[in-house]
């Protein structure tokens, strides 16, 4: 009901905008200069007029034809989906209404015309002339004007009703609109008043070089007023949504989906800023998926899949792979409530996982209370192992500094073992058909577990083994190291020689 209100509440003031403007035209056309024949002709031809009713029912036609009409259109009830079609449509209708009522009148004036000359026997030549030029231009000059007017006034009244998201070309409606009718629209519009210019110079020359009449200068001007108005209007209409849609382009090319064009229109340009806004939509949601993957998945194993490469055939690949997990957690947790454990764990990996991430490092995976990283992959670096080493000292002094922070806190402080070993891994994506995951998998992940559990036997925060020590010698890395021990590996029968490195005095 709220629907139909609208629409027929907009039809009534389209209405009368349409008979407005067909006033306003009617009462132009009675400056159009008659011609001037013979006094005694015209005094009959008057008389004639005076006496007759055609000259009454051809004045009202022009009105009573698009009114009744309009009306009728405007105040016919229906469904939505009837609703929706003839609120797209009824632009055009006013305006071939419009047109209608014009040719009406122009057929009322010649059969008047046919009936005075069997009636008094006067010549009705220059009376067919006057009108055949006269009458159809200020009918096209009309149902332009009727149409251009009430399709602007609907792009911003009627059709965000019944389209609030746009897609007006969804709807097939009977009258739709095209740029290039529009644009020929607004040649006739213009080309009116040199039509005008050239049936004054046509009569003066047929009625012996007479002055011209200061009525055909009235009406030339008024045309191109109007003409200019045609103008400006077509040119907003195809200049704003261009303009808009620059700006919302220059956004989007600066990061913001946010803006949608709220342009709903019923031609090319309406069905252009709606795929616009489709593919502004479908680029906010492919950003939101990837902030998401990016969350998921660290950003640059994000980012390596979306550009291809190797990771779904997979590949074979030297890595410093890096295990870091708390000391004594399991306890801990037990003394605290899960919302705590929560927030202190997401505290700790963010701090940690900053110290990765600022050395080029990757976090795979989150085992409970373990990190797992790998450097070196997806993308290739011959420091690898010079990295995953820089990272494991930062991560010592982040830590020290969080747990400053939890001591301030009353909350209890941390410790963690890292282990870190560098090896050929196979890395790529693996998994279900319908579920995959970007990993590495191989003997030095395993080594470099086993690696990070012995820190609990050798009393450290962090050992290395020689294959990392050996891997920085060999890139030109720097590093204070101390041997530990030749270890025992479960699952490896030769020993792995072990490294670590003194904390930094005062830490």
């Amino acid at each position: 009901m709220q629907k139909l209100s609208a629409f027929r509440k907009t039809g009534l003031l389209y209405t009368l905008l349409t008979a407005t403007i067909n006033l306003i035209l009617t009462a132009v056309l009675s400056y159009v200069p008659g011609p001037n024949f013979d006094e005694a002709v015209t005094v009959k031809w008057v008389e004639f007029l005076n006496g007759s009713s055609v000259r009454y029912w051809g004045g009202i036609v022009p009105y009573v034809i698009p009114i009744a009409s309009c009306l009728c259109y405007a105040l016919k009830g229906g469904k939505e989906e009837k609703l929706r079609k003839r609120a797209v449509s009824m632009p055009m209708f006013m305006a071939l209404s419009t047109l209608a009522g014009w040719l009406a009148n122009y057929t009322a004036v010649i059969v008047c015309a046919l009936l005075a000359r069997r009636k008094l026997g006067i010549s009705i030549r220059f009376i067919l002339i006057v009108n055949s030029i006269a009458n159809p231009l200020i009918g096209i000059a009309a149902s332009t004007m009727v149409f251009l007017v009430l399709e602007r006034l609907n792009q911003t009244m009627l059709l965000p009703v019944f389209f609030p998201e746009g897609k007006v070309w969804s709807v097939k409606a009977r009258f739709r609109p095209k740029i290039g009718m529009l644009l020929s629209m607004g040649f006739v519009i213009s080309s009116i008043p040199l039509a005008y210019s050239i049936y004054g110079m046509i009569s003066l020359l047929v009625n012996n070089g007479l002055e011209i009449h200061r009525g055909l200068l009235f009406i030339i001007a008024f045309l191109v007023l109007v003409a200019a108005a045609v103008t400006v209007m077509l040119a907003k209409k195809i200049v704003k949504p261009l303009t808009l849609l620059t700006q919302a382009a220059e956004r989007i090319k600066a990061g913001d989906y946010s803006g949608r064009l709220s342009i709903i229109s019923n031609d090319e340009m309406g069905t252009l800023v709606d795929s616009f806004n489709d593919m502004t939509a479908s680029l906010a949601e492919k950003e939101r998926m990837r902030d998401t993957f990016g969350k998921v998945v660290d950003p640059n194993v994000r980012d390596y899949l979306m550009k291809g490469g190797q990771a779904l055939r997979g590949e074979s690949r030297e890595v410093t792979v890096m295990f870091c997990d708390i000391r004594s957690f399991t306890a801990m947790s037990e003394m605290m409530d899960a919302e705590e454990v929560v927030s202190l764990l997401n505290r700790y990996f963010t701090v940690l996982g900053g110290c990765i991430a600022r050395h080029g490092g990757v976090i795979n995976k989150y085992i409970g209370d373990a990190i797992m990283a790998m450097f070196g992959v997806p993308l290739p670096s011959d420091s690898h192992a010079e990295d995953a080493y820089r990272a494991a000292l930062d991560m010592r002094d982040a830590l020290a500094a969080l747990n400053r922070e939890f001591a301030a806190e009353g909350k209890p402080p941390l410790r963690f073992g890292i282990g870190i070993h560098t090896g050929r891994v196979f890395a790529g994506t693996i998994g279900a058909q319908d579920r995959m995951e970007y990993t590495i998998i191989g003997d030095t992940v395993n080594t470099a577990s086993r690696i990070e559990s012995l820190c609990k036997n050798y009393k450290t925060d962090l050992l290395l083994s020689q294959a990392t020590v050996q891997r920085m010698e060999a890139a030109g890395g720097q590093g204070q190291f101390v041997f530990v021990d030749d270890a025992d590996i479960r699952g490896k029968e030769e020993k792995i020689r072990i490294y670590t490195v003194a904390p930094a005095a005062g830490k």
